[in-house]
Parts: structure tokens; C-alpha cells; sequence
């Protein structure tokens, strides 16, 4: 592996110089300018803004939480996918003493540089987690040589889902986890995924991110993908895990059930709403466990956590999360 003698000792498994003319790369690659004093809280703030569109303290609650119902302790030496600004990993480490080193994986390398690299030093974690500019589905790393793995929000922008989990099961040691924490439809057509993934991006869109205003972009092609919990499953499954489970975090209050209501309506008539990106999640599934937990304050009802938020939060009202055991 190749890695730079500055400061903040990425490591190289591709250049930059190989990534330009990836659009999904360059739509990515405008970061915030740091070169105006701020203080390293603050500094640290934005990169949480900007990266994880969550507060800290939500992420470290999110952690927690699906730890403690997947029984998910890192330990070792372990991977973040699509590590973005690497704050899972370097709340991680500083969640669990018994890592030894995590490798944070991002394919954008002005993310690693302008986020990764400082939030990693602010946390005085450099000597655990190690931000990688490289591509998850080619990990320059030994077979069975990784003890755990984790992805927050990062699977769904794999072009190959299929290709990237084989190339976990790859580097996983026998009996090691991948804990993946991400967003899914429970059922919904082919018709209306290609619909969402063949949406152009509009002008300003392309412009904010310094892409010609006639660029031809669709979701798709910046890797945002529409995937069903069944293919998540279906894919650990033909990479040869042994063993697969869900749950799902949900607030459950009654806008959930508001969502869930329209998402069953046609997109053509939600198409210009803040709705039109909505998952789909049946009514039928969530009406019961969201009235138990309503009802009783019930933690957990089947595969359903209760997950309340702020009323203030901007963070997700409900979320896949998944624990696959090689």
C-alpha cells in the first residue's frame, strides 16, 4: 500500500489523478474552505453538517443503539466502507478501546483531505484509523484479514452491489460481521426504481457542484441507487455469509404512517413534492408496531426498534439496518 509523508498520512490505493473524470467523484469533491480560523469544535461541526447531516450526539446515539440490538462489538482491525469524513470510525475507536485499527475507506479524495484527515487528528485517533482514498469494490487488503465491518449510508452508491459485498466477504476473517446501516425499499417496482435513478439533475444542481450546466446526470450515474431490503439480503447471501439478519429503527410517530401513505401514491402526482424520493415501506408492516410502541412504550416489537427523535432533529425517521455474519 502507498501512502504520502505528510501530516496526514492517507493512504493511496488510487490517485486522484485516476478519479477526475468519474462525475460521481467531481459532483463530491467541492468541500468547505477551511482556511478561515475557526475554532476545532466548530471545524468539527461542519464536517458533521456537511458529511453526516446529523449532530454528533445523534450519531453516537445511532451507534449505540444498533450495536446493542445487533450485538455488533468491533474489536480488532476493521473496514468503513464509504467512510466519507471517517466519524464513524473515529467514534468507533473512541467507543470501543478494543479496536486496533480501522482502515476508512473513500473514494472522493477531497473528502479524505478536507475532512477526514482533520476531524481524524481532532479526535487524536491517527494512530487507529487510517483514511484511505480507494474504491470499496477493489480493497487492497489480505484475504480474511479483517475482523469487522461497517457502512453508514455507503452500499446504496455501490454500482455493483453484488461485486462490492463479495469483495467484504473477501477480506472478512471466518465468523467476523458486517454491520451495515443504510436506507431501503421494502417493496416497490422495477418501473418506479428506474424511474428515481433515471431522474436528471437540474442546472443548479450541476453548477453548485462544479459540473457544466449541460452535463447529462442522473441519479444513477452519481451513484445513487434505489436498492430493496430483499437484495441487500440476497446479496450477502450469494457472497456466501453464513448468516443474515434485520431490524429497522423507526420514530413511530404518525408522520411515518403519513409517508408510508404516500409512498402508495403514484409518483407521477408527487413528482414535483418533497415526497417524490420517499421510500416505500407498507403500511400493512408498520401500522402494528408503531401502535404497540405508541400504546406501551415498547422498545422493541419483532424487528422493529423504537427509535424517537427530537421534534427539532433532522435526523432519519426510520432506517434499515442490517448484521451479516460471514
Amino acid at each position: 500500500m502507498k501512502s504520502d509523508k505528510n501530516k496526514g498520512k492517507v493512504i493511496y490505493w488510487l490517485q486522484p489523478k485516476e478519479l477526475l473524470n468519474f462525475v460521481y467523484v467531481h459532483s463530491r469533491s467541492f468541500v468547505s474552505d477551511f482556511s478561515k480560523q475557526m475554532s476545532a469544535k466548530d471545524r468539527e461541526n461542519q464536517i458533521y453538517r456537511e458529511h453526516i447531516y446529523i449532530e454528533k450526539d445523534e450519531l453516537l446515539e445511532i451507534l449505540k443503539t444498533t450495536n446493542k440490538h445487533t450485538e455488533f462489538s468491533p474489536s480488532g482491525i476493521g473496514v468503513e466502507l464509504g467512510s466519507g469524513c471517517a466519524a464513524i470510525s473515529v467514534e468507533l475507536t473512541n467507543l470501543y478501546p478494543e479496536v486496533e485499527k480501522i482502515f476508512a475507506i473513500e473514494i472522493v479524495p477531497e473528502i479524505v483531505k478536507y475532512a477526514a484527515v482533520p476531524l481524524i487528528y481532532m479526535n487524536m485517533v491517527e494512530e487507529k484509523v487510517k483514511p484511505v482514498v480507494g474504491n470499496f469494490d477493489d480493497m487492497k487488503l489480505e484475504n480474511e484479514s479483517v475482523d469487522f465491518i461497517i457502512e453508514f449510508d455507503s452500499l446504496h452508491h455501490s454500482f455493483n452491489l453484488d461485486k462490492t459485498i463479495r469483495e467484504s466477504a473477501r477480506i472478512l476473517k471466518p465468523g467476523a460481521r458486517l454491520l451495515a446501516i443504510d436506507r431501503s425499499h421494502w417493496s416497490t417496482s422495477r418501473k418506479r426504481r428506474d424511474e428515481l435513478e433515471n431522474t436528471v439533475y437540474s442546472e443548479e444542481f450541476l453548477i453548485a457542484r462544479g459540473l457544466h450546466k449541460t452535463t447529462h446526470l442522473t441519479r444513477a450515474e452519481n451513484g445513487e441507487h434505489e436498492y430493496l431490503l430483499s437484495e441487500y439480503l440476497d446479496a450477502f447471501k450469494k457472497a456466501g455469509f453464513s448468516r443474515t439478519d434485520w431490524i429497522f429503527l423507526i420514530d413511530p410517530k404518525f408522520s411515518v404512517i403519513k409517508q408510508s401513505l404516500i409512498s402508495a401514491v403514484p409518483s407521477r402526482i408527487r413528482k414535483n413534492t418533497k415526497y417524490y424520493y420517499i421510500q416505500t415501506w407498507p403500511l400493512r408492516k408498520l401500522i402494528f408496531p408503531i401502535i404497540m410502541m405508541r400504546m406501551f412504550n415498547l422498545i422493541k416489537v419483532g424487528r422493529y426498534i423504537n427509535f424517537p427523535r427530537d421534534i427539532k432533529s433532522k435526523r432519519f425517521q426510520a432506517k434499515t439496518v442490517i448484521i451479516a455474519t460471514k
